[in-house]
């Protein structure tokens, strides 16, 4: 086993790829986009870079909302 991994994934935001511990997932409940902190919430996952500007993109753009979780 690999001790130095570190799991990558994307912002969908800004498509920029850094360390998952970096990102914040953001999960679909009942049709609202919330924040998972702990990452334990059912259902698929998107995660988007801490500022506030991936954030609002990703926010504006249904289009990339509904092919990230698949609706």
């Amino acid at each position: 086993m690999n001790r130095g991994h570190v799991p990558v994934r994307t912002c969908r935001g800004c498509g920029q790829r850094v360390a998952k511990t970096q990102l914040v997932r953001l999960v679909m409940v009942k049709g609202v986009l919330g924040e998972d902190p702990a990452q334990a919430m059912p259902g698929r996952g998107v995660y988007c870079c801490r500022n506030d500007v991936c954030r609002k993109r990703l926010g504006k753009n249904k289009k990339m909302l509904r092919r990230a979780f698949r609706l």
